[in-house]
């Protein structure tokens, strides 16, 4: 069974959309959708198990291309707009192909038959080349200090704060750092996993300084983080609300 997202901020265009793929695919399943950027980055940023996404360009809060600048994404990617003009830019992204509104069952075949031929016959290559590619782990950071440098150990790091065009480092003891790092996304990809969980566009935790979490409306969580005597509270969005839990250790039954 082929897991798949729908990234469509149109209602009826996604429900349209997923009765399509149902009629052509009836053995792949939809398990996720959004209509945001921001909720395409909290569900990204958790690595879900995925192997394709539809994806509209125009989403509710911006141009989906934001969503590439804050986490990377390797599952490939089926376009589905009413827009040629970004076709070019969307070959750069890891698209399986490009498919102009309204869509037409015959398309939609000839899409999931370009994905299916892919996965099959590039599946080694693509496994050798992301092995090649994987960035270490850190487990320190070198950080700039005037004229200076100093390494900073990830584990004196309660959080990294995105914040204008900076991500600070905010150590346990209270002390805040200036990164190198142009991104949250760019930073979570070379800590440990188990350590650290971005859990909203600005913010990627570690688990330490994670004090109290409380249940909050519509399906989202309250996260309080300390360090020293700074305390900050941030929400978890809906759609990161499993990953965020089972990375705390929770199992579903």
């Amino acid at each position: 069974m082929k897991k798949y997202a729908i990234i469509e901020n149109e209602k009826f265009a996604r429900i349209n959309l997923q009765n399509a793929i149902f009629k052509l695919r009836p053995d792949y399943e939809c398990v996720f959708t959004a209509e945001t950027i921001e909720d395409c980055i909290d569900y990204f940023s958790g690595r879900p198990d995925l192997q394709l996404i539809f994806m509209d360009i125009e989403l509710d809060d911006g141009n989906c291309f934001e969503i590439f600048r804050s986490v990377e994404i390797d599952t490939p990617i089926i376009f589905t707009t009413a827009y040629d003009e970004y076709a070019i830019r969307a070959f750069k992204v890891n698209s399986v192909d490009y498919l102009l509104k309204p869509l037409q069952d015959s398309d939609l075949e000839r899409a999931l038959k370009k994905f299916e031929s892919h996965s099959q016959g590039a599946a080694p290559i693509k496994a050798a080349k992301s092995e090649k590619e994987a960035p270490k782990l850190r487990t320190r950071l070198l950080v700039s200090n005037g004229q200076n440098y100093t390494f900073v150990q990830d584990e004196e790091i309660a959080w990294f704060e995105a914040e204008d065009r900076y991500v600070y480092i905010i150590c346990k003891n209270g002390k805040s750092l200036i990164s190198d790092f142009s991104s949250i996304g760019e930073i979570a990809a070379v800590l440990d996993p188990n350590r650290f969980f971005q859990i909203s566009r600005s913010i990627l935790a570690s688990i330490d300084a994670i004090k109290n979490v409380s249940k909050y409306f519509k399906g989202r969580l309250n996260v309080t983080l300390e360090a020293s005597e700074h305390s900050k509270t941030e929400v978890i969005s809906a759609a990161r609300r499993d990953t965020f839990l089972e990375w705390l250790g929770h199992t579903h039954k």
